[in-house]
């Protein structure tokens, strides 16, 4: 037997001796819980909205702003985003709500654009409302001091 098929065999015995437990489906931890993912689940509990009166602090420094009003029903789409009839250059002062950063008016190249990059224009790709509700998992994280 040559060097390269003792291994390949070596490692294949290793694998079915041990391998087999350590990759079944009881010891892989879910958030699930002991649910199996062919059992259906109910919907999770709709959280509350805090309300604009109630702002959640940035938790470290360049996190996106949480979004401090209701949002379900904003329509973002390749022809429209609501966020922006609000939030858009043309209209942000009349609304009173806050312009849509700088950053978001150039591409990944850092060419200065005269409409929201492309890679800026989904909102809820980063940006989220806020909610009411505890973390999915327990955690130590401390919040960092944001100077915004």
């Amino acid at each position: 037997m040559n060097g390269k098929r003792l291994i390949v065999l070596t490692l294949a015995t290793i694998m079915l001796a041990y391998g087999g437990p350590l990759l079944s489906q009881e010891n892989v931890a879910t958030m699930r819980g002991t649910q199996s993912i062919e059992t259906s689940s109910t919907a999770p509990e709709y959280k509350r909205w805090t309300g604009k009166s109630d702002l959640i602090a940035r938790g470290f420094d360049e996190q996106p702003p949480l979004i401090p009003h209701k949002s379900q029903s904003h329509k973002i789409n390749l022809k429209t985003n609501k966020c922006l009839s609000c939030h858009g250059l043309d209209a942000y002062e009349r609304k009173e709500a806050t312009k849509v950063s700088d950053t978001h008016f150039k591409d990944r190249d850092g060419n200065q654009l005269d409409d929201v990059a492309g890679s800026r224009y989904f909102c809820t790709q980063c940006h989220v409302e806020q909610r009411d509700a505890k973390p999915l998992v327990v955690n130590e994280f401390q919040s960092a001091e944001v100077s915004k």
